[in-house]
């Protein structure tokens, strides 16, 4: 397979990958939103702003469509038909349809967002030095609630089940890893979680079966360490994987990192390599290789795309050009289009999908693995609308799990505590109903 080589000559890669129509899967991924940050001139007035733009994998087509007049970008998620971004001191939000900016909010200290139970959920650094995490309306960006007695600056945010994770890396001087453990209820701290100074620098936080994972970076500076963490919600109990590694951008915790089936892909070295979540062991440290760093040329940012398996990696500069290049799972190139120069933040809207006629409904199905199950089954769906419903019966009819979170792609259930035999699994979507078997060893 033909692997990413940035060695030959990284302007090169411009002519050798014009855009290539997707395909049918990338269908599935209404568009591309990265947002890009400035050159960052030293000295007023500023002329370069912040700009977002939109992508479409099904046409090639992309443009900007609005400047935000701040000079730095920390994050952009999408949900429910909203793009929100966090700029600097602004926090604008924008119709994922017709790109519209809905609503605009100042604030100060932004470092993540995550959108749960149309809560926005903000975390903060620098210069804030209290309440580091804020909860805002998801609908018009009013403040819901500041976060008491979380000890120090924060990154990365998931949630499982009842609690919402929030990881807390201290800012540059931090000198170990912790995270919160908060109530959505009420947005109250229950606890927070110290991993030691083996999770130092801790930045991405991603939901994995009933673990949470964290992705702890080096810090600037520091010897070629890194790790990460995986955290039982059951057991409560952690286990920090320590690699000789340079993780992460060093650009001051951006988002890099992110899952596609079993695997997590994380920069190491100033490429993109993979850590298996089942083995708990590094797959692979060279996917995409070092764009080259000797000539200041990093991954700014990326984003995996795990209905159709491709890593969408913005490369740049910092100065001069900035691309995205889209690749496999395996390490081949796709294609590549046009960003910022400081391309710091990067979403995948999965909501509509693009290539087909929307009238027509993209057929249902369902996958189980691993079949049979020791101690968790993976239900991988497909389709177009949501799933509202999962039933689990054993062989007398008895229902012995039932959930009604709403999710696009499918879920991990936990079957250790099951007797071993045959189980029927029942998913609703809408007004379609499927049905698959597995057997519990």
């Amino acid at each position: 397979m033909k692997k990413y080589t940035f060695l030959f000559s990284f302007f090169a890669l411009m002519v050798v990958l014009p855009w290539i129509a997707l395909g049918q899967e990338a269908s599935w991924v209404e568009q591309v939103i990265v947002v890009n940050g400035n050159q960052y001139e030293s000295t007023p007035p500023a002329v370069d702003y912040v700009t977002v733009q939109t992508y479409n994998p099904s046409t090639g087509a992309t443009y900007v469509f609005d400047e935000i007049k701040t000079q730095s970008v920390q994050d952009v998620v999408i949900a429910n038909a909203k793009i929100y971004v966090a700029a600097q001191d602004s926090i604008v939000m924008y119709d994922a349809n017709t790109l519209q900016r809905l609503n605009a909010v100042a604030d100060s200290g932004l470092s993540r967002l995550y959108v749960y139970n149309n809560r926005l959920i903000v975390t903060k650094q620098y210069p804030v030095v209290k309440f580091f995490v804020e909860v805002l309306n998801a609908n018009d960006l009013s403040l819901i609630a500041r976060i008491q007695n979380i000890s120090g600056e924060c990154k990365g945010i998931t949630h499982y089940q009842d609690s919402v994770y929030v990881a807390i890396n201290g800012g540059y001087l931090g000198t170990e890893g912790k995270m919160a453990v908060i109530n959505p209820n009420n947005w109250t701290l229950k606890r927070e979680i110290n991993f030691g100074p083996n999770a130092v620098g801790i930045n991405d936080l991603h939901k994995y079966a009933r673990f949470i994972f964290s992705v702890n970076e080096t810090p600037f500076g520091s010897t070629d360490v890194g790790s990460v963490t995986a955290y039982d919600t059951d057991s409560k109990a952690y286990t920090n994987y320590i690699f000789n590694l340079r993780v992460g951008n060093g650009a001051g915790g951006m988002k890099n990192s992110g899952i596609i089936d079993t695997l997590l892909f994380l920069t190491l070295n100033n490429g993109i390599g993979s850590f298996n979540l089942d083995t708990r062991m590094l797959q692979d440290t060279v996917i995409f290789p070092d764009p080259g760093s000797a000539n200041h040329i990093y991954y700014t940012s990326y984003a995996t795309d795990y209905i159709n398996s491709y890593l969408y990696t913005n490369i740049g500069n910092r100065v001069s050009f900035g691309v995205d290049v889209v690749g496999t799972i395996t390490g081949d190139s796709v294609t590549s289009f046009l960003t910022g120069f400081n391309t710091d933040a990067i979403a995948l809207d999965y909501r509509v999908p693009v290539g087909i006629d929307s009238r027509v409904e993209k057929e249902l199905s369902i996958a189980l693995y691993p079949n049979p199950v020791e101690e968790q089954v993976r239900i991988k769906y497909t389709g177009e609308t949501p799933i509202t419903e999962i039933l689990i019966r054993d062989i007398t009819g008895r229902t012995i799990y039932q959930s009604n979170e709403m999710t696009v792609s499918g879920v991990w259930i936990d079957c250790s505590s099951y007797s071993a035999g045959l189980y029927f699994v029942t998913v609703r979507s809408g007004s379609k109903t499927l049905s698959a078997r597995f057997i519990k060893k």
